[in-house]
């Protein structure tokens, strides 16, 4: 029977064999556990795998805190959330009217001044955050899903079916995507659900076909063979096996479409086909002051600033991405 184990931790000759390989607590105790077991040699390259993808989680993290790029994006999209969340809290009611101060110029009364009717352009600003910022990352995530399934189907498969869903791919990147989304609105009416669905569909396509390359490159690897050997059903190895290998690149497509979509939600909005008035809404607001560009330009250029900044500050989140997954 092997002693090397015991309720007190590790045995001596393993602790002292770990920090002869430079090994951590973590791996000692993993190590020792794996040493007990009836397939010791296997829970122990498990336990050893786990151990290294904790190992560069962490060094991601530190990576990423490091980044300036990457850390200036994220307080700029941060603020912005918070204002989504609590700007009620910190500025007036995006929706008060005052008729005696139309169109007022800033003033430490309302520091980005007033609309036409009278409505502090600073609360609204804030608040105009909300909707952009429930339309883009659910149109975001739903893009996501159909193009990763549609990108692991493809990828993995390879042959006619990658033929055939690449040739209908290419057709639906070859259609405009702002007509193709007024369209769609127009058949099946607005509303905030039916915008996520049309921007999230719009964005499948694209998002499918960066997937697809990553999935190409991971199929031939040894692990995915290994998997296939084992007998496992395809629709395993591409969930288990293959897509955890490909987080890296789809965090960073989704950061990049994020962008797309805060964007493309702001000029729906601006084309009228977004939220109604009385909404902050960002592009809405620019489509329904412009009027008084020339006379109140503040009530179009703090909104068009917000909008800017968010656009920027998820951009800067993804080229700080982008470096920190290149090392």
């Amino acid at each position: 029977m092997d002693d090397r184990g015991s309720t007190l931790g590790p045995d001596p000759d393993l602790q002292a064999e770990g920090m002869q390989l430079g090994a951590d607590p973590e791996m000692l105790e993993l190590r020792a556990e794996a040493a007990t077991g009836p397939a010791g040699q296997e829970t122990q390259a498990n336990a050893a795998a786990l151990l290294e993808q904790r190992r560069q989680r962490r060094y991601l993290v530190r990576a990423l805190l490091r980044s300036p790029t990457f850390m200036t994006g994220l307080i700029v999209v941060l603020f912005w959330v918070f204002m989504a969340l609590f700007s009620q809290f910190v500025t007036q009611s995006p929706t008060a009217v005052d008729a005696m101060h139309t169109l007022a110029p800033p003033s430490a009364a309302h520091w980005f001044g007033t609309d036409d009717l009278g409505r502090d352009v600073l609360a609204r600003t804030m608040a105009g955050a909300r909707s952009v910022l429930v339309i883009a990352p659910l149109a975001t995530l739903l893009a996501l899903l159909w193009g990763g399934i549609i990108g692991l189907v493809a990828g993995f498969y390879r042959g006619i079916t990658d033929e055939i869903i690449m040739r209908l791919i290419d057709v639906l990147l070859a259609l405009p995507i702002i007509i193709t989304s007024i369209l769609i609105l127009s058949l099946l009416g607005k509303g905030t659900a039916i915008i996520i669905i049309a921007i999230g569909a719009l964005f499948t396509p694209v998002v499918s076909r960066t997937i697809r390359s990553a999935v190409i490159g991971e199929r031939e690897r040894e692990y995915v063979m290994a998997a296939r050997l084992r007998g496992e059903r395809s629709a395993f190895v591409m969930a288990r096996e293959i897509l955890p290998n490909i987080t890296q690149p789809i965090i960073v497509e989704g950061t990049i479409r994020l962008g797309y979509a805060v964007f493309t939600a702001a000029t729906l909005s601006f084309l009228g086909f977004g939220l109604a008035p009385p909404s902050p809404d960002w592009g809405l607001t620019i489509a329904t002051e412009r009027i008084f560009l020339q006379i109140a330009p503040w009530t179009v250029l703090f909104p068009a600033a917000a909008l800017a900044s968010l656009v920027v500050g998820v951009n800067l989140i993804t080229d700080g991405l982008g470096r920190v997954f290149s090392k």
